[in-house]
């Protein structure tokens, strides 16, 4: 596991709905390489296009920074659902014989809470197509607060902001809502000249979720413009993500951070602004991504603290490739 220059190598995964990204370390931290790919989500996508994109992942990774295999001390795979049997033993099924007990599989949430936390317990508060608050104990207990889906959860995500967007502009359109800037921005989001002409575009997508998720963008503008009906919907959604997050503190009883990840709370956007201010708790807004989380994942596995200095190379380093994706 130890290369003849004294190197060990760490290989950190970050799945996602939309992209895969692997990332490589040594044991100072230095990220040495960063490739992307497809979505490796288990639950949206078919388990052999999932495995097929992570091996590639892995030996790109490691190819590209000039490591061997037997070089790597660590790996961390974190993918939506893995941390469901059903799904962890596929995984494990498929990469144990190859990695043995280097192999470390999670859900795809530890990689956000490390990204703010480097390895400490905390509250992971995400909110971006959908919704979830996770926390994790100094003990190593873990509780998790909604993301049930869209259709019984997902309050203050990405796709329940657009969707009640979508409604208000109907309302108004109907004679039964409030006048709102969100109307013309949706017109001219989708390129139509009539509210109703909206219908068939939304419902008609292959992803409408995904596309009323991306609306949500439409909402930040309007509030920008002082939309009574905007600001209304940014305030409930602050009051459903700071729920969750109440929630999860209670259930892990301790002082801990929470981390803020996600589309809508990774950006500045007024929602995240309202949501700091109005939060009873200690947020943090990562300076990295993810991948570096799932690399910090990778590292503490064996034990190893991430310090100061680490985490400075993990974050210097790590900001100079993912530049070079841009």
């Amino acid at each position: 596991m130890q290369s003849s220059n004294g190197e060990k190598w760490f290989i950190g995964i970050d799945g996602g709905g939309s992209k895969t990204r692997a990332a490589i370390c040594n044991e100072v931290g230095q990220v040495r390489a960063i490739v992307v790919g497809e979505s490796s989500n288990p639950l949206s996508r078919s388990w052999g296009d999932v495995e097929a994109t992570l091996r590639q992942l892995i030996d790109a990774v490691r190819i590209k920074a000039g490591a061997k295999k037997e070089e790597v001390a660590s790996l961390f795979i974190g993918l939506g659902g893995a941390d469901r049997p059903q799904i962890k033993e596929r995984i494990q099924h498929a990469f144990a014989d190859e990695w043995g007990e280097r192999l470390l599989i999670d859900n795809d949430v530890i990689a956000a809470l490390y990204a703010g936390t480097w390895g400490q317990p905390g509250v992971v508060l995400l909110a971006g197509t959908g919704s979830i608050a996770c926390a994790f104990s100094k003990e190593g207990a873990r509780h998790r607060v909604g993301g049930w889906g869209y259709l019984v959860g997902d309050e203050g995500s990405g796709f329940d902001l657009g969707k009640k967007a979508a409604i208000s502009v109907m309302r108004e359109y109907d004679g039964r809502g409030e006048s709102t800037v969100l109307t013309r921005l949706f017109m001219d989001h989708y390129g139509v000249e009539r509210p109703d002409e909206l219908i068939s575009l939304i419902y008609g997508g292959s992803n409408p979720r995904k596309e009323l998720a991306k609306t949500s963008q439409l909402v930040e503008q309007a509030a920008t413009l002082g939309d009574p009906v905007a600001n209304a919907l940014i305030k409930q959604a602050v009051e459903d993500l700071l729920e969750l997050a109440d929630a999860c503190l209670k259930k892990v009883q301790e002082p801990v951070p929470v981390v803020l990840a996600g589309g809508l709370l990774t950006a500045s956007t007024i929602l995240r602004e309202q949501l700091v201010a109005r939060a009873s708790f200690q947020t943090v807004i990562p300076i990295v991504t993810p991948v570096v989380g799932a690399l910090v994942a990778a590292v503490t596995q064996l034990g190893l603290a991430v310090d100061e200095k680490m985490a400075e190379q993990l974050r210097v380093s790590a900001e100079v490739l993912e530049k070079s994706h841009i």
